[in-house]
């Protein structure tokens, strides 16, 4: 029910002002510090040669860091997952090792820190509504935790509860997170660091609005009342504040469990994802944009898609959605020379490219001509366009497009393009892609 890292996290207190907020990151480095100069001079009266980097990014360092940044959430839960959607986007060894760790464990608040900001917001006494209350959340991830209840009138629902002060700290967040980043050294020099960071804050200030999401829900479900095969949570209002989100509970098992999916079951999913990308692109011009995977669930006995959080969305301006209409358009005509020329004249690519980037651009367009026009059916497992969009190629690629077009509503569906790319490629899936997107354009067009 949320945009869950963690599936299990255990309780202590979380800092919630200011002051204990700053004070977490500046014992971190001070602890980095000692830690890094004892390292250091320990080298030295062994005889070792000295590695600055390596003292600085030990096991120990990199455990207080994970230990720290956990009990912040927030910025740095958010910020790991924007920059590292995979494993092949994760820029450094480090890096990775820190995302990892806090993806596989983490803090929740304690039944005491629940218990008063539920006290705040409904008032004394509010567990005479519930039949039973999960003390301890069932997910748990960067701005909030979600817990499982039962009300007298039987009905289960999913609590989203915001750790406290998340809102107000998010800015102070972000530039004690720009500055520990930069001290520990893990991240490559020319790392567009900012740019992560303003989608981080973009994102945690939708997403820590939850009167914003249960509007968002609301809308969505309208949106897609006509699709029988997509399911979102009811939310209740009356339960609800800007610190609380009560949602009708949903079950249904994980796409990260494809391996107990059957091929058919598999390309059938991979197909009513990409459809509904679409949707959202062209008929619903609304996204909802974090692609991680824990935002969607199948219903396999019912054979519908359970569609979690609505913390992050985006309206499609009508120039964007002209934009992905005539690139469309173009794309069909399967003609890399015309698709090259367009790329060009929409701003994708600059007007003047080196040749190693020319020959990779060349060799991607032929690679996608070929493997759609030789193929009824798209195989992404099989593809090798993902081989020419290694990490070091997909960097090329990010610096050589514009500032207009890393901001708004695009940069956000293209992180959820590429999501799902990614994703279809793990489920090892196979759908007529051509036939698809041939489709759409129809729906563009008329």
């Amino acid at each position: 029910m949320t945009d869950s890292i963690e599936k299990s996290s255990r309780p202590k207190r979380l800092p919630s002002s200011l002051f204990e907020r700053n004070l977490k990151t500046t014992n971190l480095l001070i602890k980095v510090g000692l830690q890094t100069s004892g390292d250091i001079i320990s080298d030295l009266f062994k005889g070792k040669s000295v590695n600055v980097n390596k003292s600085l990014l030990s096991t120990k360092n990199i455990h207080a860091t994970v230990e720290t940044l956990k009990q912040l959430r927030g910025a740095a839960m958010k910020f790991g997952q924007l920059v590292s959607i995979d494993e092949k986007l994760v820029l450094t060894p480090e890096l990775s090792k820190i995302i990892k760790q806090l993806r596989s464990s983490g803090y929740s608040m304690p039944p005491r820190q629940v218990k008063k900001i539920l006290d705040r917001n409904w008032g004394q006494g509010w567990l005479k509504n519930f039949d039973s209350f999960e003390v301890a959340p069932f997910a748990s991830a960067s701005i909030g935790q979600v817990h499982k209840a039962v009300l007298k009138n039987g009905l289960e629902v999913a609590i989203k509860v915001q750790f406290p002060n998340i809102r107000a700290t998010i800015k102070n967040d972000l530039k004690s997170l720009r500055f520990l980043v930069n001290k520990l050294g893990i991240l490559p020099p020319d790392f567009n660091v900012d740019h992560y960071l303003q989608l981080c804050e973009e994102q945690l200030l939708m997403e820590s609005n939850y009167r914003l999401e249960a509007e968002n829900i609301k809308k969505y479900s309208e949106l897609c009342c006509t699709k029988d095969h997509l399911k979102l949570p009811k939310v209740l209002e009356n339960l609800s504040t800007d610190e609380i989100l009560t949602m009708s509970f949903e079950e249904g098992s994980e796409l990260s469990s494809e391996i107990l999916f059957e091929t058919s079951e598999k390309n059938k999913l991979a197909k009513k994802l990409i459809e509904l990308l679409l949707d959202e692109i062209f008929i619903f011009q609304f996204v909802q944009t974090d692609p991680n995977l824990a935002n969607f669930l199948i219903k396999r006995d019912e054979e519908k898609i359970i569609l979690l959080d609505f913390g992050s969305c985006s309206k499609v301006s009508d120039e964007t959605r002209e934009l992905y209409a005539a690139l469309l358009d173009i794309g069909l005509t399967l003609d890399r020379e015309k698709i090259k020329s367009s790329l060009f004249n929409f701003g994708f690519l600059p007007t003047e490219i080196d040749k190693d980037i020319d020959h990779l651009i060349n060799d991607l367009l032929d690679t996608i001509i070929v493997e759609l026009k030789t193929n009824e059916n798209f195989n992404f497992s099989n593809s090798k366009i993902f081989d020419l969009l290694e990490a070091e190629n997909l960097q090329k690629f990010e610096k050589m497009i514009p500032k207009k077009l890393l901001n708004g509503d695009f940069v956000f569906i293209q992180r959820k393009i590429l999501g799902f790319l990614l994703f279809f490629k793990s489920l090892n899936a196979s759908v007529p892609f051509l036939q698809i997107l041939k489709k759409y354009n129809l729906k563009v067009q008329n």
